[in-house]
């Protein structure tokens, strides 16, 4: 597995009390309430993924805040917000800062007691909006606690040292998993002992593998990949390799990983056994 760190395109706060006031000079990005109600502070940031290869799978992506000030009187959640349109760094004040989604996508924890040092959020799922296009790259906001006097404070790319600076931290594999239902299959228990998972689609960069597992305390149950020209069943398919053995469930060697490599337009497993083995079948493609 790769790994990616972004510093921030654009990382800046906004005033309530200052409303009319852009601070993208400060070292400091505040939110939550400082005096009294009608004070309450929200910082934005936007990263470019572009560096990120094409055709990857993000797996995890962190967003790492520094703590320069912490002013909590208990405890205080930080939430993370999508941005719904776009914004300027130099020009963002309280006033014309964007809207953003109502609904949370991640969340720090900060307590009174929370050293001045780095916290992570979880931002995956958006990540990989922004990745993909699904979600508009506008960036996020963080709200803190603005009902209460709870003041927190990161470090910006404009503090004094780069290693405290904001990133964003991205684990990924190259190449698009597409992962399918899981499947269970019975073999039957009359006439062939033969069944079939139902047939994925290929693609002229795509690869399948099927995990395959034994539920049953047979000793019998083997497994072979087909690749075809339909997903219909009763249309011709063709063997891919050799037959594995799966072990009973339990036991070692009750589950298989089979691959394909060949070019073809669908692919599916292959099952056989004695008759009423119940086996499940975890279809997924990597497009690289």
């Amino acid at each position: 597995m790769a790994s990616l760190t972004l510093l921030p395109i654009q990382d800046v706060y906004v005033s309530e009390w200052y409303e009319n006031q852009n601070f993208d000079f400060s070292i400091a990005l505040f939110v939550s309430q400082y005096k009294q109600p009608g004070d309450d502070y929200r910082s934005l940031f936007q990263f470019d993924l572009a560096s990120l290869p094409p055709a990857s799978s993000i797996e995890k992506a962190e967003l790492e805040l520094k703590i320069y000030r912490n002013e909590v009187s208990d405890s205080i959640s930080v939430e993370a917000h999508r941005l719904l349109n776009n914004w300027t760094e130099d020009q963002i004040i309280w006033n014309n800062q964007p809207p953003f989604s109502p609904e949370s996508d991640g969340t720090a924890f900060i307590t009174s007691t929370t050293a001045l040092e780095f916290i992570s959020i979880d931002i995956t799922n958006l990540a990989r909006g922004w990745y993909d296009g699904s979600i508009p790259n506008n960036g996020l906001i963080f709200i803190g606690n603005e009902a209460e006097n709870d003041l927190v404070g990161f470090v910006s790319t404009r503090g004094y040292y780069s290693n405290e600076w904001p990133k964003l931290r991205i684990e990924f594999v190259e190449g698009v998993i597409n992962c399918f239902p899981p499947q269970e299959l019975q073999v039957p228990q009359e006439g062939c002992p033969l069944t079939e998972s139902y047939a994925i689609p290929l693609g002229p960069r795509k690869k399948a593998s099927f995990l395959v597992a034994n539920r049953s305390a047979s000793h019998h149950v083997r497994a072979i990949v087909q690749v075809g020209f339909s997903d219909d069943p009763d249309e011709l398919f063709f063997d891919v390799g050799e037959w594995s053995c799966l072990g009973p469930s339990g036991l070692p060697g009750e589950a298989v990983a089979l691959s394909t490599s060949e070019v073809a337009k669908f692919a599916r497993v292959l099952i056989d056994g004695y008759g009423g083995e119940h086996v499940i079948v975890f279809p997924q493609t990597r497009e690289s």
